[in-house]
């Protein structure tokens, strides 16, 4: 037969897994809005930098074609409709 005290056990072993659960997942959302970007779960912020390669043709001025200035003269024509047709 099961006696109070079996019962009080078990009730408080649920409410302290219920509670873990909670505080589990308070701690998941808690990291995931205020973590910055490249930040792991539990380590932090990285440290060093991140290795890339630089690219010489980059820095170089391009000469735009005419299908090129061609579209960024439609596209400017399109986003005017949604500044109210003010120039930025």
């Amino acid at each position: 037969m099961i006696n109070i005290s079996s019962i009080l056990i078990l009730l408080g072993a649920g409410a302290l897994i219920a509670l873990i659960g909670v505080l589990a997942g308070a701690f998941v959302m808690f990291r995931g809005t205020k973590s910055v970007p490249g930040e792991n779960m539990f380590g932090g912020v990285p440290k060093g930098q991140v290795f890339s390669i630089t690219d010489p043709l980059e820095d170089e001025p391009k000469e735009q074609s005419e299908a090129e200035k061609l579209l960024l003269e439609k596209t400017n024509k399109f986003l005017k409709v949604f500044s109210g047709g003010v120039d930025k």
